[in-house]
């Protein structure tokens, strides 16, 4: 912003008695590099917010490099009034429109980060009476303090009203540093701003006091350092935001990788697990040298899975499968794992049980179906498993473990056999089945 200390050097010289009329070398340098200091920091603002708008895409950007660049253009507007045509009035209403536009676009970014709605084209016809205060407001007087007054005043008010606009953001967002950087420097500016009106208007010793003239000369650097400040809080608050773009893309990624897992290792008609998880929980307890867990291994077949298939059909047949698999879950623990190994066969892994109790366990199975198959199946299909158990002292033996299972679950599934056939009450397509078993030994 138009910082007061180029003007005060130059203009008290000229429009007051306090000083003389050709202001001192030392004074003249001290306001020049004031206002080239200023210049230059507002631009490389204005380049830094042009080369985030590459990589971030945010209204509240836009607006924010907008009004860097229309303050940037104020300031240069100034410095070159001042040395190519000193007193032009024009430069003056440039300038003071340059900041205008500045504090407009400025609220326009704070409102869209505090409620995500952008502002409407009506809202742009708050241009029309900046235009008209800043080609007025030249001719009001010649002394160019007193017209500084005003503009100080205005640029207080957008300050204000850009600290009101981000209030709801900087509530929603209370660990936000970024917000509170920006915060901070809206109400320092305003403050700031605004202690110039009675500062101006005391230079000619109003109010009983005389401002010294090194006082406003100054100035231009304590705008500049609460700029740069306020600069600086826009792209905190924008990093901040790209950061949690990041964390939730990240968090949505992650959970796509665990739902893909899941349905990588997961059998999809009885959400038990399948082969794939039981091969990648065994290499992953051999990488991770856990292979000292001992427990029992059971294997489960469905006996007559064909035939109800033949005589209810193929969807009672996957009903009577997830009822195999509810069955297994109702006698198991909540460490223990369920996996489907086959078309009608699963495999249990029960960790830290002892043999005699995995086998009570698993040879009640058929009882619960018998309660409970018509039900779950929705069907008279009468449902009957035969179960396999074996023990192993480490996950280097469970393949061993495994087979021995398998061949207990042949062998109790040949005994159940013979023994219905023995007693008359095998249905004669088991019979048949039990035939060609025997037979192909």
């Amino acid at each position: 912003m138009f910082t007061a200390s180029w003007f005060a050097a130059h203009l008290l010289s000229i429009f007051s008695g306090c000083v003389k009329s050709e202001p001192s070398p030392i004074l003249t340098m001290s306001a020049n590099v004031g206002l080239a200091i200023q210049c230059v920091g507002i631009v490389l603002l204005t380049l830094l917010s042009l080369s985030m708008r590459g990589s971030i895409k945010s209204a509240s950007l836009t607006f924010w490099t907008g009004a860097w660049a229309s303050l940037s253009l104020a300031l240069i507007t100034l410095f070159v009034g001042f040395h190519v045509a000193p007193g032009n009035k024009l430069f003056y209403a440039v300038y003071f429109f340059g900041e205008y536009v500045f504090g407009l676009m400025f609220v326009g970014g704070c409102h869209f980060l505090a409620t995500n709605v952008s502002i409407t084209r009506r809202s742009y016809s708050m241009l029309i009476p900046a235009a008209i205060i800043a080609a007025g407001l030249p001719f009001l007087s010649n002394d160019f303090n007193n017209l500084f007054m005003v503009q100080a005043t205005i640029m207080a008010a957008l300050f204000a009203v850009s600290f009101i606009m981000l209030f709801p953001a900087i509530k929603r967002e209370t660990s936000s540093p970024g917000l509170r950087v920006m915060a901070a420097a809206l109400i320092l500016l305003s403050l700031d701003f605004l202690h110039d009106v009675p500062v101006f208007s005391a230079r000619n010793g109003w109010w009983g006091i005389t401002v010294p003239a090194a006082y406003l000369q100054y100035t231009s650097i304590f705008d500049l350092l609460l700029e740069i400040l306020l600069g600086f809080g826009t792209m905190m608050v924008l990093l901040e935001g790209v950061r949690r773009e990041f964390e939730a893309a990240n968090l949505q990624l992650t959970q796509t990788h665990h739902r893909l897992e899941l349905m990588a290792s997961m059998d999809p008609l009885t959400e038990a697990l399948n082969r794939h998880a039981f091969h990648s929980l065994l290499s992953r307890d051999q990488a991770g040298n856990e292979s000292s867990s001992d427990g029992c291994v059971a294997v489960i077949d469905i006996d007559n899975l064909k035939t109800i298939n033949d005589r209810f059909g193929h969807s009672v047949g996957d009903k009577a499968i997830r009822a195999v698999a509810r069955a297994i879950r109702s006698l198991i623990r909540a460490d223990d794992m369920v996996f489907r190994w086959g078309g009608d066969e699963f495999l249990v892994l029960m960790f830290k049980l002892r043999d005699e109790e995995a086998s009570r366990r698993m040879s009640s199975l058929n009882d619960i179906l018998r309660e409970n198959g018509e039900q779950w199946t929705g069907s008279r299909a009468t449902i009957r498993v035969s179960a396999g158990v074996a023990g192993f002292d480490s996950l280097k033996e469970l393949a061993e473990a495994i087979d021995l299972a398998d061949q207990a679950m042949y062998e109790n599934r040949q005994r159940l056999r013979q023994s219905k056939m023995a007693e008359g009450i095998l249905p004669p397509a088991l019979q048949e089945q039990n035939i060609h078993a025997n037979a192909s030994m």
